[in-house]
């Protein structure tokens, strides 16, 4: 019973460690978790070989604008293939697409990927529009 108290606790004090909210990347932007609010924008961070915040996104207001943010140590790119759009983004850079889900067409999941890490090490990832 008391290896059971044990993992229990473990878990417990992951689930703060790796909790909260009013996250922010390195170069000061705030992670957005929870509700849609299209007064501010959507941000999507690149670390590493991952898009954080976008598998799947949370639903997005179709008005939103959305930031992409390059918080590793690797240029990395964002491509959305339905918008016929690609763009570099370098260490530190953000980037940011107005009004995403009018210019994607509307409500719908749309796939968008990074050109030079897709490949090799899946970074993609999937923009929500309600």
């Amino acid at each position: 019973m008391r290896s059971g108290c044990s993992v229990v606790a473990v878990i417990l004090l992951l689930g703060v460690a790796c909790g909260g909210s009013g996250q922010s990347t390195g170069s000061g932007l705030p992670i957005l978790q929870g509700s849609d609010d299209p007064s501010v924008p959507y941000g999507i961070v690149a670390i590493d070989y991952h898009f954080h915040d976008a598998h799947p996104s949370i639903p997005l207001d179709p008005s939103r604008d959305v930031t992409f943010t390059n918080d590793g140590a690797v240029t990395h790119n964002v491509t959305f293939p339905e918008l016929g759009f690609t763009k570099d983004l370098p260490v530190g850079a953000t980037i940011t697409i107005r009004n995403l889900g009018e210019k994607l067409g509307g409500a719908g999941t749309y796939a968008f990927f990074c050109k030079y890490h897709y490949a090799a090490y899946g970074m993609g990832g999937i923009i929500v529009i309600t």
